[in-house]
């Protein structure tokens, strides 16, 4: 597993507590992880699946950031749909 390290300036964090820090790294965990699903390298499941959560709670997660769930253009879905089309 990859480390990420951020630098913050020593008083920043004289008083604060373990829990926060734990809702930092998390929350710089989801960032990258959705950063990754938003640009198409890895798949809904995949990020839910590195979240350790369930696909139905990365949708709200991204729901709630206001981002889409699929990240197609609806000229890319339309083209999709003209290629899988079933005759």
């Amino acid at each position: 597993m990859a480390t990420l390290t951020i630098e913050v300036p020593d008083d920043a964090l004289e008083h604060v507590s373990p829990e926060a820090i734990r809702y930092a790294e998390r929350a710089a965990l989801e960032a990258v992880i959705i950063q990754q699903r938003q640009q198409g390298v890895i798949s809904l499941g995949r990020a839910a699946a590195l979240l350790g959560v369930s696909l139905y709670e990365f949708r709200a997660l991204l729901s709630q950031r206001g981002l889409p769930i699929i990240n197609a253009s609806l000229e890319e879905l339309q083209e999709d749909a003209i290629r899988n089309r079933v005759e």
